[in-house]
């Protein structure tokens, strides 16, 4: 008897928890705001190339919470709007991995925000993220719509549009400002810093002694002190952005760290006017640019001066050459050379930043000129300086 109650009051228990489960499942539902409700179609970027227009546009992550019904931005997805419209005579396919080679399918960015015990509402969500991905073969007279699933990028996202048919290969490239994220490129008055111009050069020479004059390191706002040491000159516009846009790092105004608030990231009285950083597999482990516009003018192009360093590495000069070697493998380097900077730092007695971080380095400051177009790292020029001869290694 005590056995046969013993099964009764199992099989009670998985019929109460069948039941919490159907009422839970009844009681999840999935609502997402229809897209009609949204403006980001009135802030389209569009180009076109011989009979193919493409448009796009960025869900900013509170539209896309609304428009999606979930918390996209917690896995990391950032919804992109494309709109391709054919009046070619031939069918083209979308390369989505040109866009973004880890991009999600409308199935997995489904399944990565389902719903605990959501049932029905699952399903739902499952049909609706396919039905707004965009479909990839587009038709000769014929025009798609749709959403692709990409990571999210902070700031400004390069979006590049790849079209594949036979012997015929069309790229668009978009540079965009992700909104609702307000970068320090956006928010400053940069043209009115660019205006600031004290040395105009149009030679080399001019420039290297330029560079020379330049402050050995970042200050404090109220400029003493010297703070990391300023190891890194790009000469360029716009192009200095779209540079490391390409090259895969992030924005990072969003971001404060300990030193920007203990104002130790300051030169010319300002905080930096643009930041960027790449993040590795350890959350410690932040590669970070702090880039301002001097007052020197190249060949009528901004010469900006920055500071590189790795977090965890007081060997600068090791962030300085990843940056190099990146910008230059991601065909964004016209010209390199080095020149004089902070002064040799010995690792045996190292340097501390207003931080009290230590650091060492071979004194060298690398300086990169911007292309406005690719370049193959085979046809990187260099400054006639006598940057041969240097250490470009560093104390190791």
């Amino acid at each position: 008897m005590v056995f046969i109650g013993m099964m009764r009051l199992q099989s009670m228990r998985v019929m109460l928890a069948a039941l919490a489960f159907a009422g839970l499942s009844a009681c999840a539902s999935y609502q997402p705001v229809p897209l009609e409700d949204f403006s980001f179609r009135e802030r389209v970027e569009t180009e076109e190339q011989d009979g193919l227009r493409v448009s796009v546009s960025v869900l900013s992550r509170e539209e896309a919470r609304e428009a999606f019904g979930v918390n996209l931005e917690k896995r990391n997805i950032q919804p992109v709007w494309l709109e391709i419209e054919n009046r070619t005579d031939k069918n083209f396919w979308f390369m989505m991995t040109g866009l973004d080679p880890n991009y999600f399918s409308p199935h997995e960015a489904a399944y990565m925000n389902r719903i605990r015990f959501g049932g029905k509402a699952n399903e739902q969500m499952n049909a609706y993220f396919s039905d707004v991905g965009i479909n990839q073969f587009v038709e000769s007279g014929k025009t798609n719509r749709g959403f692709v699933f990409a990571n999210e990028t902070i700031g400004t996202k390069e979006i590049r549009v790849r079209l594949y048919s036979n012997k015929d290969v069309r790229t668009f490239n978009f540079f965009v400002s992700v909104p609702g994220i307000i970068s320090d490129w956006d928010r400053k008055d940069l043209a009115l810093i660019a205006e600031k111009v004290e040395t105009v050069t149009d030679d080399d020479a001019g420039l290297r002694e330029a560079l020379r004059s330049l402050p050995c390191c970042s200050q404090k706002q109220d400029g003493t002190g010297e703070g990391d040491p300023l190891n890194l000159v790009l000469i360029g516009d716009g192009s200095i952005l779209k540079a490391f846009v390409v090259a895969g790092w992030d924005e990072a105004a969003f971001r404060q760290d300990l030193r920007s608030l203990f104002g130790a990231a300051y030169l010319y009285g300002r905080p930096p006017d643009v930041q960027f950083q790449k993040s590795r597999r350890r959350v410690d482990s932040i590669n970070l640019v702090r880039l301002w516009i001097t007052p020197i003018r190249y060949r009528g192009k901004v010469v900006v001066v920055g500071s590189v360093e790795r977090n965890i590495d007081p060997n600068v000069d090791e962030a300085a050459h990843y940056v190099v070697e990146d910008l230059a493998i991601s065909e964004n380097v016209r010209r390199y050379g080095v020149v004089d900077g902070v002064g040799a730092v010995s690792r045996r007695n190292p340097r501390q930043d207003l931080f009290n971080s230590p650091y060492w380095t071979d004194g060298n400051r690398a300086v990169l000129e911007i292309a406005d177009q690719p370049v193959k790292l085979k046809d990187v020029r260099f400054f006639d300086w006598d940057w041969e001869t240097r250490n470009l290694g560093g104390d190791k």
